[in-house]
This record gives structure tokens, C-alpha cells and sequence, in this order.
């Protein structure tokens, strides 16, 4: 087999490997998947698994970088390099995010279970190197965009930049996870769509966010 074509079929099996995991987690919960449900899966041995990755967690980290280069490149196209007000650009990236896991709830189930791993069981070292790594332009952009709404008035002004980002970031973060765990359980408890509860509740939150008169 040639250099290429081997390199191929690693890079082939890493994202098959990578697939068939990130449906485990998501069905079954990563805390109860084990590396031999992932290879009985992937109809592989454990020992090819362990050619790829040393651990199941390697491979949750993994499906998150995955998942929030996707968001960052979406993000990219469709919100930082838009022109508007400070605001404006901090609204699409909220709504833009939200309708985005609207239509994709599966990603957001894995966000979620990955959510719940890391507050349990990883130090927040860890995590804080996996966020710089996957979403640290995410957060100069939208540090950028805050100092821009406030100095053109769009943004309240009465928190400092980086408090401001926080929120946002734990907004999306929380919702997120609450999108992520219960899904259409979510309409069951009000009897209205989980997309019409969660455009309001972004939509309460972005007014907050804008300058006061």
C-alpha cells in the first residue's frame, strides 16, 4: 500500500471511528459507552480503536473540535464579516447559533453530554486549553464586536467588555445544554415549539443587551 493511499485509509477510519462514537454518545450517553461498544460499532478490535485514540474521552474531544470548527467557519461567513452596528453583529451570532442547533439537534445532544463530562470530571485547565484551541477566535470576535456596540452606542455600556462576553458565552452555553437535553420534551411542558421558546428567550436576552435610552 503507498504512503497516500495508507494515509487515506487512516484518515477514512479515524472519521469512521469518529462517527460511530459520536452516535454512542449521543444515543446512549458517553458516561455509559465503552471503548468495546465503539469497536463492536465500528466493527473493529480494540486494539485498532486504541491505534487512533487512547481513550473515549480522546474521542469526545475530538467530535468537539470537529463540531465547533463547523460553528466557527459558519460564523465566519455569516456573522463577523457582515457590516452593522456592534449589536447587530452580537445578534447573529446568537440567532444564527440557535437556529442552527434548531436544525441540527443532534449536534447540540452531543454539545450537551460533552458539557456534562467536562463539568463532572475534567479540570477546568483542561477544558480552558480545548476552548483556546476551538473557540478562541470565536471569543476576540465577539470581544471585538462588544467594544464596537459600545462605542457606537448600540451596546449597554454599563459592564466591561469582558463581563459582557461571559454572559453571552454562558447564554448560548446554557441554552444550549437545555436544548440539548431535553429537546421535545421541552414542548411537552409548554405545548408550543421548542424553536418558538427559544427565539424569545434570545429575543428577551438580546434586549437586554442593547444600550439603554
Amino acid at each position: 500500500m503507498s504512503t497516500g493511499i495508507y494515509a487515506n485509509h487512516r484518515e477514512t477510519q479515524r472519521e469512521w471511528i469518529l462517527q460511530v462514537a459520536e452516535d454512542l454518545f449521543i444515543d446512549k450517553g458517553i458516561e455509559k459507552v465503552t471503548i468495546a461498544d465503539i469497536a463492536a460499532a465500528a466493527r473493529l478490535t480494540r486494539a485498532t480503536l486504541y491505534k487512533y485514540f487512547t481513550s473515549k474521552e480522546q474521542m469526545a474531544q475530538e467530535i468537539f473540535r470537529v463540531v465547533t470548527r463547523g460553528w466557527a467557519e459558519r460564523d465566519e461567513r455569516e456573522v463577523w464579516n457582515v457590516p452593522g452596528s456592534g449589536f447587530e453583529q452580537i445578534e447573529r451570532f446568537i440567532l444564527s447559533h440557535f437556529n442552527y442547533l434548531f436544525q441540527n439537534p443532534r449536534e447540540a445532544q452531543f454539545v450537551a453530554e460533552f458539557n456534562y463530562l467536562y463539568a463532572k470530571e475534567w479540570p477546568v485547565e483542561t477544558m480552558m486549553q480545548l476552548l483556546d484551541e476551538t473557540l478562541g477566535k470565536e471569543r476576540t470576535h465577539l470581544l471585538d464586536c462588544i467594544h464596537q456596540g459600545q462605542a457606537d452606542g448600540s451596546l449597554r455600556a454599563d459592564m466591561s467588555p469582558e463581563i459582557l462576553m461571559a454572559v453571552i458565552f454562558n447564554f448560548n452555553s446554557s441554552l444550549l445544554s437545555r436544548l440539548g437535553e431535553f429537546g421535545s420534551k421541552v414542548e411537552g411542558e409548554y405545548g408550543m415549539s421548542v424553536q418558538s421558546i427559544f427565539s424569545q428567550i434570545g429575543r428577551v436576552f438580546l434586549d437586554g443587551l442593547k444600550a439603554q435610552p
